[in-house]
């Protein structure tokens, strides 16, 4: 196979196991598709989308915001918060159980990202965390899939999300007005995406600066990777044309690119540790950080931005700490989504992390503080203002809710799940 064929190619390759999506074509030696010459001037995530119709005829508006939350129940989200009858109809909601018995009972809905992603393992986590807590708040929750952050932003402005799963970045852009996300609030950080380089032992690469006469790919137009390349190639004053090739292939098809060498090195901001990343190591290739002075720029310059440490032999081979950048994860909330709701998950996330971290790697980079203090630049949503006790009128909503234990806080009665 010839090297401007890879991008052709990818979309046949592991043909029995997905249907390729549309791929992009190589720049450079190989190529005579003309691409963007310089790296910059690039904003990362911008997505095209009306914003939601406002409209009080519309049955599914909501104290003035559209909501029609997907896998929630009609009961439980028809409901004004102005409207102390409507409110406590909605917290006497009972279901009915096996035994015949009644009980109230709560749902909630993450929109994440593909069945096989981080994002989708991340949220399925939590549920399985409610699941097991299910005794002591009655939430029922359910991890949604989807094409990841770009489709979820979208989804909450069609008003059909509950809770979603973004970036930082996605987050300071929105409280910004660069890329407004309506109806968004903060609930919590979760874990790092930190940006690592995956390159062939054989490419001589050690750092952002040696990819000059390399061949990359940088993902697809309009993919969310293939903006964060740019602003970093852009820091560090690389042109696409100072390579040898650039692919605009679907991330799917990096392994395939290094273990077939028609690539020299990807790069990914993900959790870690990423199975895309270690099945592309068995190809003799390594691990690299985007971390050094220019890059320390860029992080310095973007308030959603940090400095990184992957942690010795997270993957295979890798035998030091490297350092990198990137940024959160970052779990909102829509605005009228149930306080209730988005206070028990705020509270089981936080109350039982470390517990998290021993089932699920990827939480291995979650500091407690941290899921507070870095990355929520919207305001917080009611229901996680209140465990965060961000002022004294945060709990206000409770007392439409007839629940023994929900104005009680972490720090008053700590809670973990029982087996």
């Amino acid at each position: 196979m010839s090297v401007a064929g890879y991008a052709q190619d990818a979309t046949t390759a592991d043909s029995a196991q997905a249907s390729a999506p549309q791929v992009g074509t190589a720049q450079g030696q190989d190529a005579d598709v003309a691409m963007p010459a310089q790296a910059e001037a690039f904003d990362v995530d911008q997505y095209d989308a009306d914003d939601i119709k406002i409209s009080d005829s519309n049955p599914d508006m909501v104290d003035g915001w559209l909501y029609k939350p997907d896998a929630i129940p009609l009961s439980q989200y028809r409901r004004k918060s102005r409207d102390p009858d409507s409110l406590i109809a909605l917290s006497n909601a009972t279901e009915i159980m096996g035994d015949g018995k009644s009980e109230r009972s709560y749902y909630a809905a993450i929109y994440s990202g593909s069945t096989n992603g981080v994002y989708f393992q991340v949220a399925a986590k939590i549920c399985d965390m409610m699941r097991r807590s299910y005794k002591r708040h009655r939430v029922h929750c359910v991890p949604l899939r989807s094409q990841g952050v770009g489709s979820n932003i979208q989804l909450m402005k069609e008003g059909r999300v509950q809770l979603a799963i973004v970036q930082s970045n996605n987050n300071w852009e929105a409280q910004a007005g660069v890329n407004p996300i309506p109806g968004a609030r903060s609930v919590m950080s979760l874990h790092d995406e930190m940006g690592l380089l995956i390159v062939r032992r054989d490419s001589d690469i050690e750092s952002i600066a040696d990819l000059r006469g390399k061949r990359i790919n940088i993902g697809p137009e309009g993919s969310a990777s293939r903006e964060l390349w740019l602003e970093l190639l852009g820091q560090y004053g690389i042109k696409l044309d100072d390579m040898k090739t650039v692919y605009s292939v679907a991330q799917d098809y990096n392994r395939l690119g290094i273990c077939e060498d028609y690539i020299d090195a990807f790069g990914l901001w993900i959790g870690h540790p990423a199975s895309i990343i270690e099945d592309s190591l068995a190809c003799d290739a390594k691990v690299i950080g985007m971390g050094g002075p220019l890059t320390q720029k860029l992080v310095s310059a973007n308030h959603y931005f940090f400095d990184q440490v992957l942690p010795a032999r997270t993957y295979d081979r890798q035998e030091q700490a490297i350092n990198s950048y990137g940024f959160k994860a970052s779990l909102l909330a829509y605005e009228v989504a149930d306080p209730y709701v988005v206070y028990w998950v705020t509270r089981i996330i936080h109350e039982n992390i470390e517990q998290l971290k021993t089932e699920f790697p990827t939480f291995r980079s979650v500091m407690a503080d941290d899921m507070y203090e870095k990355g929520n630049f919207l305001p917080f949503h009611k229901g996680a203002a209140c465990y965060w006790e961000t002022d004294l009128h945060a709990c206000d909503w409770q007392q439409f809710y007839n629940e023994p234990d929900s104005v009680s806080n972490a720090a008053n009665t700590p809670y973990t799940y029982m087996q």
